[in-house]
């Protein structure tokens, strides 16, 4: 029986719940700030794994996507997604073969990050097999301290080696300011993303000053596409989870509105300032921010066991057995991979339900 047609009164639950036209604001504010400061967006698919969304926002104006890992890329590319940047390290014979022959066999422009001689090497050989051109970028540690090369002379030096690559392309640079997110003043924390991405393009610019042209200088998130959006030297920004409106994003003061939600029933009622729901830990992971119940008064705390959700109130509820309510989710990233499918509703209906073909993809 398919969904589509029904209030959402009459979908199963635990639910994903996508609010369309919610969403197709947010993408249009993204999508029209990012143009008005002149620079692209190829938005991180990493959080909603969803065809669907992507093409919504390359219908917007997206130039491409971004993914985190390969088997993502897999998955835009058969969806036809054109332009897929994997802003990560694809390393191993097993890996580097799989993004040889997605480039050969797709029809995708596929761009792959690097921060190493020995996987530099290893996709030329992969790319030599295949009898394909790699388009690669360097991913820079502008303060994220997680992967990439440092700022400057390495950046340069690595670039030489992928030039002298047969069959690799030197198509630019990376990175990821996220280290700032946690900066809890908005005006220090604008400071630093801006030196952050100063870091980036200066070695974009070094690059260039060795004679090597740099097509790509990608960075920005959804928590700091309004700095990076209007920095110099940026040519296109990956903010991704301003999409469904992650409340994690908007108190950082993206401009958006909740999208999504995890629509729960209340499965039981032991005492009048206790609920219990039909979703835990299986249906959205609350280790960076737990859920939020919506239109619940007097919440004290929200807490997750494997299939149940406790709500603990500081007063009682009218909220009886069968009642259903709705989760705000602050990150979806942790969320949406744990379902098959997104409903998509309007005016409270049901218009179409999207598969989350991306999951499970980590490889």
């Amino acid at each position: 029986m398919t969904a589509v047609g029904l209030p959402l009164a009459e979908i199963d639950t635990p639910a994903l719940v996508i609010d369309l036209d919610a969403m197709d604001r947010n993408i249009a504010a993204v999508a029209g700030e990012l143009t008005a400061r002149g620079v692209a967006w190829r938005p991180h698919a990493k959080g909603h794994k969803c065809p669907a969304i992507a093409h919504r926002q390359l219908e917007a104006g997206a130039i491409g996507v971004t993914c985190a890992k390969l088997g993502e890329a897999e998955v835009m590319a058969a969806a036809g997604v054109r332009s897929i940047l994997i802003a990560n390290q694809v390393v191993g014979p097993l890996k580097t073969r799989r993004l040889a022959a997605l480039a050969a066999g797709s029809g995708a422009e596929v761009i792959v990050a690097v921060d190493s001689i020995g996987n530099v090497h290893e996709l030329d050989a992969a790319a030599h097999e295949r009898g394909v051109r790699l388009p690669v970028v360097i991913e820079v540690d502008t303060g994220m301290q997680r992967a990439g090369v440092a700022p400057g002379d390495p950046v340069v030096e690595l670039a030489r080696e992928i030039v002298a690559c047969p069959n690799l392309r030197f198509a630019g640079v990376m990175a990821w300011e996220g280290h700032a997110l946690s900066i809890a003043d908005s005006e220090a924390r604008r400071q630093e993303v801006t030196a952050a991405v100063e870091r980036l393009t200066r070695s974009a610019d070094a690059c260039r000053e060795a004679g090597m042209p740099v097509e790509i200088v990608s960075c920005g998130g959804s928590g700091t596409y309004l700095t990076t959006g209007g920095l110099s030297g940026v040519t296109e920004v990956q903010a991704g989870g301003a999409t469904l409106g992650d409340s994690f994003y908007r108190g950082l003061g993206a401009p958006v509105e909740r999208a999504l939600a995890l629509m729960v029933q209340v499965t039981s009622r032991p005492t009048p300032d206790r609920i219990i729901v039909d979703a835990g830990r299986k249906s959205t992971d609350p280790n960076l921010h737990s859920p939020v119940p919506l239109g619940v008064e007097g919440v004290v705390r929200v807490t997750l066991s494997a299939e149940h959700g406790r709500i603990e109130l500081d007063r009682p509820s009218p909220l009886k057995v069968g009642d259903r309510l709705d989760l705000e989710i602050a990150y979806h990233d942790h969320t949406v991979h744990l379902h098959d499918d997104l409903y998509v509703a309007r005016n409270g209906v049901v218009i179409a339900v999207w598969p989350v073909a991306g999951r499970g993809k980590a490889a």
